[in-house]
C-alpha cells in the first residue's frame, strides 16, 4: 500500500482487514495495480459503500467520519 494511502486510511481509524494492496472487502474489488488501487480508495463509490458499510456494522459508534462529526 502507498505511504500515503495508508496513512489516508490510518486517519480514519478504518479496519485495515476490510482493505488490502489487492483488495477492497467492502467493494469487493480486485485491485490490481497501483493506480488502479489509489483511484478506487479515493473513489466516490468506494466512499459511500464504507459509509454504509459502517452503519450497517456499527464499531465503537459507527462510521469513523461520523464519530469525528459529532465531537466537535
Amino acid at each position: 500500500m502507498s505511504p500515503s494511502l495508508s496513512l489516508q486510511m490510518k486517519s480514519t481509524e478504518v479496519d485495515h482487514g476490510l482493505f488490502t494492496d489487492s483488495y477492497c472487502k467492502v467493494c469487493s474489488a480486485q485491485l490490481i495495480s497501483e493506480s488502479q488501487r489509489v483511484a478506487h480508495y479515493e473513489s466516490r463509490k468506494h466512499a459511500n459503500k464504507v459509509r454504509l458499510y459502517y452503519m450497517l456494522h456499527p464499531v465503537d459508534g459507527g462510521c469513523p467520519a461520523k464519530k469525528l462529526r459529532t465531537d466537535n
